[in-house]
């Protein structure tokens, strides 16, 4: 899932190392700007992907997470 993007990547890598080895982050150009995308874990379905935001702190489940598939980061990053 798609957790939280930052045009930071120092405050993406705290995260990741705050959150432990299910968080990952991919870079891309947004707007003609590096963009830092947090994701969290592998699911098996959309709604164990959506289940699993409850899991997540507080200041996380604030950005609104979203089940994305591994297909569309992958074109994400391509880009």
């Amino acid at each position: 899932m798609q957790v939280v993007g930052s045009r930071s990547e120092a405050n993406i890598q705290a995260l990741v190392r705050e959150g432990g080895g299910e968080y990952r982050y991919f870079k891309k150009i947004h707007q003609g700007q590096p963009l830092y995308v947090l994701t969290y874990g592998s699911f098996s379905s959309r709604d164990a992907a959506q289940a699993a935001v409850k899991t997540l702190p507080a200041k996380l489940q604030a950005g609104k997470p979203w089940p994305r598939t591994l297909g569309s980061i992958q074109q994400e990053m391509s880009r």
